[in-house]
């Protein structure tokens, strides 16, 4: 996320790993003082979110992964958020 140049996990749990696949809960945080987001200059405004992450591993390697945040939250955070609507 080249927006949130100091974007990092400042926390996480697995949740499990079963067959294959890994489910990580983390919580993240970063501000917005990287390259422009859809046309917004950074603004220096700070975010923090939680996510999930379900990854599948074959032969010890990430294979492929998923993730889920809710999004609108950070937008809003980081002025991405016009009211209700996408700035």
């Amino acid at each position: 996320m080249s927006a949130l140049a100091d974007l990092h996990i400042t926390s996480f749990d697995i949740v499990f790993a079963k067959e294959g696949h890994v489910l990580l809960r983390y919580s993240a945080e970063g501000s917005h003082c990287g390259e422009p987001h859809k046309g917004i200059e950074p603004s220096g405004r700070k975010a923090k979110w939680h996510a999930a992450a379900i990854f599948e591993v074959r032969d010890g390697k990430v294979y492929s992964f998923t993730k889920e945040w809710d999004k609108l939250h950070m937008w809003k955070q980081l002025g991405w958020m016009k009211g209700d609507e996408y700035a």
